[in-house]
């Protein structure tokens, strides 16, 4: 039979992981083609002659994307790996937010492409 459950146990503790894994997975392909049409903008110049400016967010979404598949997962396994407890809901959270980095990375090189005018 087991005892009683503590009292300063999370009841709430699986909601960051599940809401940033739920986040993630339905915007995946919302990246894909993010990635495909910046890549397919930069057609007209070649891989040899664009600027630096439309190149290096190309280059910073690129290493993001593939940090989706690294990154994303570690941490929602870590958030969800802390124990259960009301102690451990800050780093919770700031686990689940941070799977989200890679994410947020792709969408701030494409303000910078769309703000560059490519």
């Amino acid at each position: 039979m087991p005892g009683p459950e503590p009292a300063d146990r999370d009841g709430n503790a699986c909601v960051p992981g599940a809401v940033t894994a739920a986040v993630a997975v339905t915007t995946h392909v919302l990246w894909q083609l993010v990635l495909g049409f910046s890549t397919m903008a930069t057609d007209g110049c070649g891989p040899d002659d664009c600027d630096t400016w439309i190149t290096g967010p190309l280059t910073v979404m690129y290493l993001a994307y593939y940090a989706i598949y690294v990154v994303t997962p570690l941490a929602v396994i870590a958030s969800l790996a802390l124990p259960w407890r009301r102690r451990w809901r800050r780093i919770r959270i700031w686990l689940a937010l941070g799977a989200l980095l890679p994410q947020a990375t792709i969408l701030g090189a494409l303000a910078v492409l769309i703000g560059a005018g490519a």
